[in-house]
Order: structure tokens, then sequence, then C-alpha cells
């Protein structure tokens, strides 16, 4: 009760980061007012009013909302008709010229013109920003009254700033949660389209799947990762396609092509847009479960888990207002499970609103110092750099090698695991002496001896809001990593050790696979290393993975025979139940479970796969997403393991389950 409002957010802050979000709201709504939390409701007429024949509007897009149509019915409320006095052109490449001839036709008629998404004709906008000078400028009998100039652009830094400054901006809020984003759908529905089906039962179920499916894959989005590994931009039109896709295959086949509407949804119509391999596979797995014949022919509940708080299923065939009023009937809180996640991805969802909106203020900091009795930035940066410049390990060396780290094989070759050791000594050695240069300059810098560069300025930064310079990450000398700059400094030392342990001390027992820069090196090195010694050609080899009871180098006390053990990961979605001998349900507040020894045993090719396990997909962080490289691998997905399960492998698909070789903190 002593502490002002804004002490109570920071105490929140540290004890519940995940609850900041709604800490923040509160404290907005008491010291601004709740008109800046509620979000007021899009009234385009309004605006409309406010406008001017110099002065163009803006819709700035975002994911899932359409803002076209709510421009077609006010343009038909004012009396304006698409081809008429409304224009509409789409602009990209080629499209420029015949924009600015339509913009000077109807600046001098008087109309409408609509300039959709002008972030793909980014070389364009230039001449944009000139002819929109020109129109502020032109002399007063130039420009009807009746003229109106739309643009519609997502986000983007090439956009004119002084077209934002000299326009309206709107933008639409798109539908949150499934009852919101349901019932925009069967507002949107054509009655006359929706009784037009001669199976009118089979298809009226699958269009609510249907639209429960693009519900669902929307609302997914905001759990992060464990959602899609990729936060998609969907939009009204990819479900309006699969509408007409499901209406003509529901009426041209005698019986319900389940598999055919499966691919072509999931794999086609919203799968066009899917670009990671693995979400590829979430959506078709999530689809499964409204497109199957239990949902549809037995209306069969979409979640059991939840039917004694709410049976999410389609109703009884019937008019189009009886479905509009049974989405009218959902909660307005929506539980994860319903989006096939665990209660935990709320809290993840939760961590993650929460560090957006700690980024956004520390972006916008600025840099002088407050002038109170505390330390200055110059003497906190320098303690920084000095303090990591002691603990900073020597580079790695050959001269310390153990005789058994780069033995050469019968044939006269160097083991395989000692070509990747010295792969990673290499790329460590490189951070090293970077980090030391560094570190060594910007001491210098504050002192005045040698001049701020702009890479030692943006580290300066860093240190201040304890980040990690760009040149120690991943697009630098360094490696993937969420890790703020005191975990990440340990964690990096301690990867050194290791590293340093292996080339001294010989092979360990087992092998931290967190370590490793490339850790997809490493599984070819030791499977080349099973190869050579048995003989057997290395494309027709493969890891088949089993969970160990031990948990890292202290509890294994010997390398296994054939294959080696791997330790060091966590999973996320879901835990390893040692009793069980499976994987299973993870426990409620545990995001990440850690996860025992794997010990990867090279298997033929050909030889049966294993039955009963969920092919868990391993990452080198929560993020997940990654770019491919030159070499063909993923930036962040090393490769999949075969897990063992009790339930079906969808069920851990949906929940998003995945390893993940290190944490955040």
């Amino acid at each position: 009760s002593k502490l002002k409002p804004f002490q109570k957010l920071l105490v929140l802050k540290l004890l519940r980061p995940e609850k900041v979000v709604f800490g923040t709201s509160v404290f907005i709504g008491a010291q601004l007012g709740q008109e800046f939390v509620e979000a007021p409701p899009f009234d385009l007429e309004a605006t409309f009013h406010d406008s001017a024949p110099r002065t163009p509007l803006i819709f700035v897009l975002v994911s899932g909302a359409d803002p076209t149509q709510y421009l077609f019915n006010l343009a038909k409320a004012q009396g304006y008709e698409l081809g008429s006095n409304l224009h509409l052109i789409s602009l990209g490449q080629g499209q420029g010229p015949i924009a600015e001839r339509l913009m000077d036709q109807t600046k001098a008629e008087g109309g409408w013109l609509c300039l959709q998404n002008c972030h793909l004709a980014e070389s364009w906008l230039p001449k944009l920003d000139r002819k929109l000078e020109e129109l502020r400028d032109a002399p007063e009998g130039d420009v009807n009254e009746d003229f109106r100039l739309w643009l519609t652009t997502m986000p983007t830094p090439k956009f004119p700033v002084t077209v934002l400054q000299n326009s309206l901006k709107l933008t639409i809020e798109p539908p949150k949660g499934l009852k919101a984003n349901l019932g925009r759908a069967y507002a949107e529905i054509d009655e006359k389209f929706f009784e037009s089906s001669a199976k009118p039962a089979i298809f009226k179920n699958m269009m609510f799947g249907l639209a429960f499916f693009n519900a669902v894959i929307q609302e997914r989005r905001k759990y992060g990762a464990v959602g899609w590994n990729i936060p998609y931009q969907w939009m009204t039109s990819d479900l309006v396609t699969a509408q007409l896709n499901l209406k003509m295959y529901v009426d041209e086949q005698p019986e319900v092509p389940y598999e055919a509407l499966m691919t072509v949804t999931a794999d086609v119509v919203f799968g066009g847009r899917i670009t990671d391999k693995m979400d590829v596979r979430t959506a078709r797995t999530v689809l499964d479960a409204f497109f199957n014949k239990d949902a549809v022919e037995n209306y069969a509940s979409y979640c059991p888990q939840l039917d004694s708080r709410f049976k999410y299923q389609s109703p009884s065939e019937g008019p189009l207002e009886s479905y509009r009023s049974y989405i009218t009937s959902f909660p307005l809180v929506d539980r994860p499970e319903i989006f096939g996640l665990h209660q935990n991805a709320d809290i993840s969802s939760q961590q993650k609103e929460s560090k957006e909106i700690a980024d956004a203020i520390i972006a916008v900091q600025p840099r002088t110092s407050s002038g109170g009795s505390g330390k200055s930035n110059d003497e906190i940066v320098l303690e920084i750099a000095e303090d990591l410049a002691r603990q900073m390990p020597p580079a790695l060396s050959r001269k310390e090698a153990h005789s058994s780290v780069f033995r050469k094989l019968a044939d006269g070759s160097v083991n395989p695991l000692g070509i990747f050791l010295g792969h990673e000594m290499s790329k460590f050695n490189k951070l090293i002496i970077q980090m030391q240069s560094m570190l060594r300059e910007i001491a210098r810098a504050i002192k005045g001896l040698v001049v701020m560069s702009a890479d030692l300025d943006a580290m300066y930064a860093n240190f201040l809001f304890q980040q990690v310079p760009g040149p120690w990450g991943e697009n630098g000398k360094g490696y993937p990593s969420l890790k703020p700059l005191s975990s990440w400094f340990k964690d990096f030392i301690e990867r050194v050790a290791f590293m340093r342990s292996w080339l001294s001390g010989g092979p360990p027992s087992t092998f931290w696979i967190s370590a490793f820069f490339f850790p997809q090196g490493f599984f070819t090195s030791a499977l080349q290393a099973h190869a050579r010694k048995f003989q057997l050609p290395i494309d027709q080899l493969l890891f088949r993975a089993s969970v160990m009871e031990s948990m890292g180098i202290a509890d294994t006390p010997s390398p296994p025979e054939n294959g080696v053990y791997i330790h060091g990961m966590f999973m996320e979605g879901a835990r390893w139940n040692p009793q069980e001998g499976c994987i299973d349900e993870s426990h409620y507040g545990e995001l990440f479970a850690p996860v025992p020894v794997l010990h990867l045993q090279p298997a033929n090719l050909e030889d049966p796969e294993p039955k009963s396990t969920f092919e868990c997909p391993f990452y080198k962080t929560n993020v997940r997403a990654g770019t491919l490289s030159t070499t063909g691998h993923s930036t962040n997905h090393v490769c999949n393991f075969d897990i063992p399960t009790k339930l079906e492998a969808g069920h851990w698909i949906r929940r998003g389950a995945a390893l993940i070789s290190q944490l955040n903190e």
C-alpha cells in the first residue's frame, strides 16, 4: 500500500513478468483514462466526414483484417459505384503509371481512388510522395471537391514520412478470440451460397468446421512458437477460397473426399502461405480435428477435454441464423486446449506480450544520464566491459589436445569427431578474439583514447540494457541465443570450458549438444565415425534416439559401445515421464522440462520405423523460426527425434511439443 502505481508495476515485472501486460493496462487506465486502454469502435463514415480532397486516407493493414469490404459499403452508401466513380488498383510491377493516370483523372472529374498494397511498390513510393505534394499545392479550382484518395499498406520503413504526416490514418483491429473470429466469418457468409449445396447437412457441418479451423489457426499465432514457428498472414480471401473448394468437392463427389479436402485446404489454400515444414505438418494436423467422419457425420466434439465447460461442435443442420445464434453462446475467454495447446501456452503468450512491451520501452529510452547521485552511463558500461574482459577465457589451442582427440584411424584419416572439434574451435576462437578486441576498444573509447565507432556505439547501448552486442550474435561471429547479456556470457564461458575439457581430456562420456555452433555437423561426424568403424555406407544410416535415465556427464560414467550420448536439451509443450517411459503432459507452470541423456544409436534406413513414437523437432532456440543457410540447413531447426508416446502423434503436434537446446534466461 506504500508503493506508488508505477512502483507496483516494477514489483510485478520482477515477480510475475508474464502479468506485466495486464498491469500495464491497469496503470494506463488509472493514470490516463480508460479511453487509452479500450480500442474505439471502427467508424469509417465518421473518418470520411473529417476528410478533405487534398488529404489521403491511409489504411494500415494488419493480419486478419481486410478494410476493402468496409470501403465498398461506405462507397455504396455515398453513391459511388465500382468502375464508374470508384476505382481500385492493386499496386505492383508496372502499375505505377496507371495509378498516376487515375489520380489525375479522378482529381479533375471527382470520384474515389483506392491504391491497394502500397508496400508492394516501394520503388514507386517516392513518385507517390511527389504526386501528393502537387495535390496539396494545386490551385483551388484544380481539385474536385468529391475527390478522395484511399491508400492501403502494410507497415514498411520505405513509406514516405511526409505522406504519413499529411494524411488520416486508420487501422482495423482483427477480431480476437474464437467467438469474434467465427462471428465475423458467419456475418460475411452469403445466405444464398450457404443454402446452395446438394448435400446441406454435410456441407454446413464442414463449413462450420472450416470456419472453426480458420479461427483456430489465427488464434494460435498469439501463443508464439508453440502455436506457429512463423506467424503467417492469413486473410479473409483464404477462407472464401476454401469455402468455394469445399462446396465443389462435396457436391461433385458421391462420398465426402476427406483426404482430398485435407490436401487442398491445409496444404494448398492455407498452406500456400506456410514456409516452415514443421508448420505444414501442424496445419494438416489441426484441420484433421474438424475434417473427419466422426466430427462431420456424428457431430463429435472438437475438444472432448473441455466438454464439461463448453462443448465445441458443429450445431445441428439449420438456417444460417441458427449458426450465428450458436456462435453467440461461445465463452468470451478461450482456453488454450481448444487450440490444441496446454494451459502453459497462456503463460508463454503473456510472457511474449510483456517482452514486446519492455522491448518497445527500451527502444525509445534516451541515452542521457539523469544527473542523480548514481553512476553515470559511461561508468556503468566501462565497469561491465572491464568485468567481462577479466573473465574472458584464452583461445583454444591444438597444443593442449589429448592424444585421442585428433588420433588417426587405421586408414590414415583423422577421426570425424576430431575434425568436427577442430571446426568448432576455429569458430569459438574467432568469437573470443572479436570479444577481446571490442571490450578493449570500448574501454579506450569511453576514456577518450579512440573514436567511438558505430559498432562500439551500438555495443554501448547494448550494455546499458543488458543485451548481447550484434557482432557477438548469430549475425556476427556468434551463435543463436535469446539470453540477456549476463546469462549469455556465463553460458559462453561454460561452452568454452566444455570444448576445452573435450580438447584436453579426450571425448566425454556424453556430449553437451547445446554447446555447439553447428550441431548438425556433430551428428554427421558421429554417423561417419560409426560408418568407418563398421565399413558401412553413411548414406544408408540414420540415428534412432533412446531416452536414458541419467541427466548429464555427472551420472554418465562412460560412452556407449555404439553411437553417442547427448545431453543439455529441454522440452517445450510436453515433458519426459521417466516412470511411464514416454512423452507426457507438462506440469502446470513448467514451460521447459529438462530432458535426460539421449542415446543416438545408428540404424539402417531400411530398418522398420519404431511404432508409437512422436517425431519431435529439435531447435537451437525457442523462437524456432530460422532461415536456410548456404549449407541447406535451417539456422534454428536441427533435426527430428522419434520419442516414445502412448497418445497419438497428432496430439503432440497440436501441443507444439519440441526439444530446445537452451533457455532464454
